[in-house]
C-alpha cells in the first residue's frame, strides 16, 4: 500500500493503522469488514471517509478510537501501538486522547448542554470547577451561549449536535472522531456544524476523521478517503467528490 498521506515538517502523523484486519462470527458465517487496512491520519487535517453502506467505516472508527480491537495489525498513535501496552491504557488513551461525536448525539436527556458538555470531564475526575469552564467556554464557541440551560429536549437537532461536539472537545483530544455527524441534520443545519469544524480545525489545530455519506460534505474537507471491500481504495488521493 503506498503512503496516501505524506508527512510535512507542519504535519506529522498522528495515527496509523497499518495492516488492520477486522471480522465478525455469526452462527452462519464470518463477516470480514476491514482487510490489511492501511491509512495515516496527519496532525491538524480534517479527513472524511467514504464508502457505500457496510464497508466498515464505523468499525474503523471504533478500531481508531480504542473501543474494538482488530483481529490483526497494528493501530499507532504517536508510533505507540494501543493494543499492545498494559491493562488500563486503552480506558486513558479514549479519555486523554480521543473525542467522540456520533450521529444520534446520544446526549443525557435529563442534563442541561452545559452538563453533557461537562460529562466527559467529570468521568476523569477532573475539578468541576475547572469541567464547567471549560464547558461553557466550548458551548460558546460552537454558538451555544445562549442555550446551555436548556435540556436536550427543548434543543433542536443541529444544536443538540452542537453539544455533542462541544462534549467530544471537552478533554481537549488529539483526534476527534464523527460518525456521521450530519446524518440527522438538514442541510443548513450540515452546512453550519461543518463551518464550525473548519473553524475549530483553524482555530485550535483540531485534528478531526469524519465518516459521511454526504457528498456535500466530503467537499469540504481537506482530504477524502474512500472506503472499498474493507480497505482504502485506490483513487483515494486524488479522489474528487
Amino acid at each position: 500500500m503506498s503512503d496516501l498521506s505524506p508527512e510535512t515538517p507542519e504535519q506529522k502523523c498522528l495515527i496509523e493503522a497499518v495492516g488492520v484486519d477486522k471480522s465478525y462470527s455469526t452462527k452462519r458465517e464470518v463477516i470480514h469488514v476491514l482487510a490489511q487496512m492501511n491509512l495515516k491520519v496527519l496532525s491538524g487535517e480534517v479527513l472524511g471517509i467514504v464508502g457505500a453502506s457496510g464497508v466498515g467505516k464505523s468499525t474503523l472508527l471504533h478500531v481508531l478510537g480504542g473501543l474494538d480491537k482488530p483481529l490483526t495489525g497494528s493501530v499507532l498513535f504517536q508510533g505507540k501501538n494501543i493494543y499492545k501496552q498494559s491493562n488500563g491504557y486503552l480506558e486513558n488513551f479514549r479519555n486523554t486522547h480521543i473525542g467522540f461525536v456520533f450521529q444520534f448525539f446520544n446526549l443525557l436527556p435529563d442534563f442541561t448542554a452545559l452538563e453533557n458538555a461537562m460529562f466527559p470531564a467529570l468521568i476523569r475526575n477532573q475539578d468541576k470547577r475547572l469541567a464547567k469552564e471549560r464547558a461553557e467556554y466550548l458551548l460558546c464557541e460552537v454558538g451555544m451561549k445562549d442555550r446551555m440551560h436548556h435540556k436536550p429536549g427543548e434543543l433542536s437537532g443541529g444544536e443538540s449536535q452542537r453539544v455533542a461536539l462541544a462534549r467530544g472537545l471537552v478533554n481537549q483530544p488529539d483526534l476527534l472522531l464523527a460518525d456521521e455527524p450530519t446524518g440527522n441534520l438538514d442541510y443548513h443545519a450540515s452546512d453550519q456544524l461543518i463551518e464550525l469544524i473548519r473553524k475549530l480545525n483553524e482555530e485550535f489545530n483540531q485534528t478531526f476523521v469524519i465518516v459521511t455519506h454526504s457528498q456535500r460534505v466530503a467537499r469540504k474537507l481537506d482530504r477524502v478517503m474512500e472506503l472499498v471491500d474493507g480497505k482504502v481504495g485506490p483513487t483515494s488521493q486524488n479522489l474528487v467528490i
